[in-house]
């Protein structure tokens, strides 16, 4: 079982969270803890992974380095080293303290980190990814367990926890989506979310992999048309309609896409080519 714990590290709940959640496992039987990286027996086997969250995102104090660490953490060293950092920064003074998170990381034995932490540029794409899937996913109380789409918000009683997970590791629950499929859809709920260039950078991998697929096209077309990126959006969706010409869908927002660059007289042709293949359009 691979279990996410969402959680602001400046958050003193989250302590109390990863606390319960080693209580939890450990009755269990798993022997894993919140700052383990993983363990198995026969009932239960869990690796604990820590995700990002901000409590206050427009704080400008937000521990935005602690969380980057945690990130760099599992990148150079996996789950194990991360539940480690994850440990320190919980027992540290003052997680927004740079020097603080170089002994953070000089205790937790990741020899590189204080280097990796101090450059412009490693760990701050990644960060900014899982803050927006986060949000996608509607992860908004720091700490908040995850597995898979199951959540349990705020610090619970181990009893609680346990219960939880006991669920969610049954066969029926575990079942995952593919993880394009995932991102597509996070990308969706970013839009709903008034967050179309969060949606982007979401489905920025999708499109240099996937990017003559048409859902990947249908759903970049609408962030570019929410983001009010109107010539963009017009390539997308009349490269589409080459490919695709009865989709009337992609055929109305391209006459919508038209209706917004000042282009009525086209967009009227391709409003009711919409219309005439689906009436609901109208």
């Amino acid at each position: 079982m691979r279990i996410e714990m969402w959680a602001d590290v400046a958050n003193p709940w989250t302590y109390v969270a990863a606390e319960r959640l080693r209580t939890a496992l450990a009755t269990a039987g798993a022997g894993a803890g919140a700052g383990a990286g993983a363990g198995a027996d026969a009932d239960l086997a869990a690796e604990v992974v820590w995700r990002p969250l901000l409590t206050d995102p427009a704080d400008p104090e937000a521990p935005r380095d602690a969380l980057r660490l945690l990130l760099l953490a599992e990148e150079h060293g996996g789950v194990e080293l991360q539940g480690r950092v994850a440990a320190e920064l919980l027992a540290s003074h003052d997680v927004r303290d740079r020097a603080e998170l170089a002994a953070v990381a000089e205790r937790a034995g990741f020899v590189n980190g204080a280097n990796l932490l101090s450059s412009e540029t490693a760990g701050h794409a990644r960060l900014r990814e899982l803050l927006l899937i986060g949000k996608a996913r509607g992860i908004t109380i720091s700490p908040t367990v995850a597995v898979g789409e199951a959540l349990l918000e705020f610090a619970m009683s181990p009893a609680t926890i346990g219960e939880f997970l006991t669920a969610a590791d049954e066969p029926d629950a575990a079942r995952t989506l593919p993880e394009e499929v995932e991102r597509l859809r996070w990308a969706e709920e970013l839009i709903a979310l008034s967050d179309p260039l969060g949606a982007l950078v979401l489905l920025d991998p999708l499109l240099a992999e996937h990017a003559q697929d048409p859902n990947v096209r249908r759903v970049a077309a609408s962030a570019y048309f929410a983001s009010a990126q109107l010539g963009r959006a017009r390539q997308v969706l009349e490269a589409m309609l080459a490919d695709h010409p009865a989709d009337s869908y992609a055929r109305l927002m391209l006459g919508r896409t038209l209706e917004r660059q000042g282009l009525a007289d086209e967009a009227k042709t391709h409003l009711r080519m919409a219309v005439a293949m689906t009436p609901e359009f109208a």
